[in-house]
């Protein structure tokens, strides 16, 4: 009997291993897809913002203005990040950790 129990605990221990490896897992594959798009729209906006420098700049007959521009308009957007988004960004990026986490834990106990 105490062989059974013994046998039945190391079990248990074993599935809630795999289980959590399962869930890390899946917030790892999830945080990795998110990295390579954030990393992919990250180049874009470079781009981007140099090409509308270089035309603001063009036009001012200056580079330099118009780098300094699209970094004021970068300034601006980081303040008003700081300001007001923040929290909100950080709240919604736990509520969803927390929801690919309960996702994981549903699937594996619906096997």
């Amino acid at each position: 009997m105490v062989e059974l129990l013994k046998t039945y605990i190391e079990n248990k221990i074993q599935l809630v291993k795999f289980e959590l490896i399962s869930i890390s897992a899946k917030l790892a594959s999830q945080l990795i897809n998110f990295l390579l798009v954030l990393i992919l729209a990250l180049i874009i906006m470079l781009m981007l913002s140099m090409a509308l420098a270089f035309e603001i700049g063009h036009h001012f007959d200056s580079t330099a203005i118009g780098f300094a521009i699209i970094g004021g308009i970068y300034l601006l957007i980081f303040i008003f990040y700081l300001l007001f988004a923040q929290k909100k960004l950080g709240k919604k990026v736990r509520d969803y950790v927390v929801k690919i986490s309960i996702h994981a834990q549903e699937e594996l106990t619906n096997k």
